[in-house]
């Protein structure tokens, strides 16, 4: 059997230059790199590292740290602070949305009637000001925000979505219980169920009350990966692409090269963040295929055991990949098997149906 094994080290200084400066007979002091900055990335790949994929990079920077939802640096105080995960509605009546542009993940899956709905990842939710309209749980939102280690929030919820937080004590926020009012508050110039919000103050206060930790447990493990800088993939083209998860809901992203991210579409126009009145833009778009299945009321929860197909789209290209959910965690490979790196930025993941879900790319 043929062992592969590869070992790259990159070493990389920045330094301003010595400038000396002489005029009219007389010296002036020297300047001397005043500015000085260093980075080491070590990528290491072997067989145990493709077996065991926390140790596929490791990547220092003084007083930073790599985000394991974005891959970018973030202040390293922050380096085990657990994610808010929260329901945002997505329906033609909620728009135009309210502080989602800031998330470092969105997931988009279906509920019923074939609509649907965001989980929306923020791992420093320390300045929203508005973050919005707030949706109720459904089950398989509550498992990719335990896949994530993070507190679920939320506004009502499912009889599964209950009995699912109920009996695995799942630490979330909900607007119909107790901390509710501490949570969230009602904008009165929308109508409701679409007027539900929130923001870091309140945010913060429903933790205290229910007594969290704001720091991962013990059982947390990364399950994302990422590049240590910014790498075209080599796929096929994706200057467009419609993610439908049926007929009649058919959102789509269009590259924009100036920034190197996907602008997102849906209802026939730009989708914008009110908080900010820019487009929503992203680094990665992760396309996954799910096997949902009716629980009854026209409700729905996907069969994680069988994981899926999908695509990987960045920089203007996309490759195939599949998902497996493993020890309770959606992990991603590449068509080598390998476990598949994204690039620094932000995400956001469309689960289609198996049934009724396609994409074309354009």
């Amino acid at each position: 059997m043929i062992k592969k094994k590869y070992t790259k080290l990159v070493i990389t200084t920045l330094a301003l230059s010595m400038t000396l400066l002489v005029g009219c007979g007389k010296d002036k002091k020297d300047k001397a790199s005043e500015d000085t900055t260093t980075e080491a990335v070590i990528n290491i790949e072997t067989e145990d590292t493709i077996a065991n994929p926390s140790s596929l990079s490791v990547i220092t920077k003084e007083g930073y740290v790599q985000s394991e939802l974005t891959g970018e640096w973030i202040d390293e105080s922050l380096e085990n602070h657990r994610p808010i995960c929260i329901m945002i509605n997505n329906i033609i009546d909620a728009m135009p949305q309210s502080g989602i542009s800031q998330a470092d993940i969105t997931y988009e899956m279906m509920v019923e009637g074939g609509i649907t709905r965001y989980l929306c990842v923020f791992k420093d939710y320390s300045n929203i000001e508005k973050l919005g309209p707030v949706r109720s749980a459904r089950p398989y939102y509550i498992r990719m925000a335990q896949n994530l280690g993070g507190i679920y929030t939320h506004y009502g919820w499912s009889n599964k979505a209950h009995e699912i937080i109920a009996h695995e004590y799942v630490a979330n926020l909900n607007g119909v219980s107790g901390e509710g009012s501490i949570v969230f508050y009602r904008d009165t110039s929308r109508y409701e169920p679409h007027n539900v919000y929130t923001n870091t103050e309140m945010l913060n206060a429903g933790i205290d009350y229910m007594g969290y930790g704001r720091t991962y447990d013990g059982n947390y493990e990364r399950t994302l990966y990422f590049n240590a800088e910014d790498t075209d993939l080599k796929g096929s083209s994706a200057n467009k692409f419609t993610v439908a998860f049926s007929d009649y809901y058919t959102p789509w992203f269009e590259y924009d090269a100036s920034s190197k991210t996907y602008k997102r579409f849906q209802y026939g126009e730009a989708q914008i963040d009110d908080q900010t009145g820019e487009q929503l833009a992203y680094k990665n778009v992760i396309i996954m295929t799910a096997n949902y299945y009716d629980i009854g009321d026209g409700l729905y929860d996907i069969e994680w055991s069988d994981g899926g197909e999908g695509y990987f789209v960045s920089n203007g290209s996309y490759v195939p990949l599949t998902w497996k959910y493993e020890n309770a965690k959606v992990r991603y490979y590449d068509e080598a098997g390998k476990p598949l790196k994204f690039n620094p930025g932000q995400s956001f993941v469309d689960v289609i149906p198996k049934s009724t879900g396609y994409v074309t790319f354009e």
